[in-house]
């Protein structure tokens, strides 16, 4: 129970972690301090990459709230 408590905390902070730099990106970007070239092969990867890690938060929190 406690391993399982660990995990789902660790993949909490993982995904917020990824969040946070996702969101300094996006401000580097609003500056015009990152140059993202458009290509829709990454703008796919990147989607699919956004949608796992919130899955992932969403997975860990109800674990975490109903075990």
């Amino acid at each position: 129970m406690l391993y399982n408590f660990i995990l789902y905390l660790s993949l909490i902070i993982l995904g917020l972690l990824v969040m946070r730099f996702g969101i300094f990106q996006i401000r580097k970007f609003k500056k015009g301090e990152t140059k993202i070239k458009k290509k829709i092969g990454e703008q796919i990867a990147f989607v699919i990459f956004f949608i796992i890690i919130i899955g992932l938060i969403i997975y860990s929190v109800n674990d975490l709230l109903l075990s």
